[in-house]
């Protein structure tokens, strides 16, 4: 089958790099309002659908795969405020719905269902987060396969949607604290530019539920690095606000601010060559899973007061399997490892020292684990 690919324009467009010319023909398409391209693009997707349209066993395919993925999936449940939440998936769903229930054994409730969001699809859920005390869900979501993030909210008992919406929302969580949450957003982009502008100077706000986004109080923001991210997140106690900052892929510089008594962000690291991932605090000190001197992960204590390197412990040491999680409970710790290609799960104490392995029914992966202190 010959194939004949629509025909593209092209602009005597040029930069020069180092005394290098670099020719850049195509860059007339970095403008996402121009209806040549949006005349290209179609054109090429009915290129490839007329394509696929004529192998004669693509039908077959489908047939076969969508009865493999045909069957209900749930997820763990998580309990907040006394209520349960989990997602569910019927079996051939586009998104996971999510529920919940009074107790484990009451009738389960649809509280957001992200298929409905748009009638052609085009609209995704990229996060929920429901509120410590289960009045509330925090949720934000992505149209058309847009990085941007809108967040909405939710009465979870009345399903009643709430006024507050949140904009120009990306690469962020949603991290509850007392009436309100944490989030990262970026200037609103020029009218016209939303898709293509550059994304600088992120800011870390704090939202108070009720009031609108121009009300929200600036937490966090660092203009001398305007390509860097900030993210936020809290301790179960709500005692500690990390902050984390990132300018890639891997690596980050990890701060922390007392709440309680309001003091000043301290850093823990200095660099970007290290992965540190707060995980919470015990015991009066803070927990932190990190590849510092660790290529397979290990987990340190650190102590608020003495946050400096050389004060650093070893809490959950490196070990011969890679560490991918670890969540808290009331009085233990679970750690989730790699071993062998397959998940194993062993417990410490809130002191660090090892427990037990926990037995699996067979060789498999661990796909979430939900606890709380």
């Amino acid at each position: 089958m010959k194939i004949d690919y629509p025909q593209v324009k092209t602009v005597d467009a040029a930069d020069t790099f180092f005394g290098t010319i670099v020719k850049d023909p195509y860059r007339w398409m970095e403008n996402e309002n121009d209806t040549a391209l949006e005349n290209w693009i179609n054109a090429e997707n009915q290129l490839t659908q007329n394509y696929l349209a004529k192998i004669e066993y693509r039908q077959k395919i489908l047939e076969y795969l969508k009865n493999i993925f045909n069957y209900e999936k749930r997820s763990a449940p998580a309990k907040k405020g006394g209520k349960y939440f989990f997602y569910r998936n019927s079996g051939l769903q586009n998104q996971y719905v999510l529920y919940w229930q009074n107790s484990l054994d009451d009738s389960a409730k649809i509280l957001l269902d992200p298929n409905k969001l748009s009638d052609d699809g085009t609209i995704a859920l990229a996060t929920a987060k429901v509120s410590k005390d289960g009045k509330y869900l925090a949720y934000a979501i992505a149209k058309s396969g847009s990085d941007w993030n809108e967040i909405f909210v939710k009465n979870i008992e009345t399903g009643e949607l709430l006024t507050d919406h949140i904009k120009w929302v990306k690469f962020s969580d949603i991290s509850w604290y007392k009436n309100g949450f944490f989030y990262s957003r970026y200037d609103e982009p020029e009218q016209g530019k939303e898709l293509t502008s550059q994304n600088l100077n992120q800011k870390v706000f704090y939202h108070k539920i009720g009031t609108p986004q121009s009300a929200d109080k600036l937490i966090y923001s660092d203009i001398t690095v305007p390509t860097h991210g900030f993210g936020a997140s809290v301790s179960q106690d709500e005692k500690y606000l990390i902050i984390s900052e990132w300018e890639g892929t891997s690596g980050n510089i990890l701060y922390f601010k007392d709440l309680e008594k309001n003091t000043d962000f301290i850093k823990i690291n200095k660099n970007f060559d290290n992965d540190f991932s707060f995980v919470d605090d015990i015991n009066g000190k803070l927990l932190i899973m990190t590849n510092f001197d660790a290529p397979k992960y290990k987990i340190i204590a650190i102590d608020p007061e003495n946050p400096s390197q050389e004060n650093w412990i070893d809490f959950i040491p490196e070990t011969n399997d890679v560490l991918e999680n670890i969540s808290l409970t009331k009085d233990k710790i679970i750690v989730k490892y790699m071993h062998d290609v397959k998940n194993i799960l062993k417990i410490f104490d809130y002191q660090g020292n090892f427990l037990y392995e926990i037995t699996l029914p067979g060789i498999g992966s661990i796909r979430s684990i939900t606890a709380n202190k």
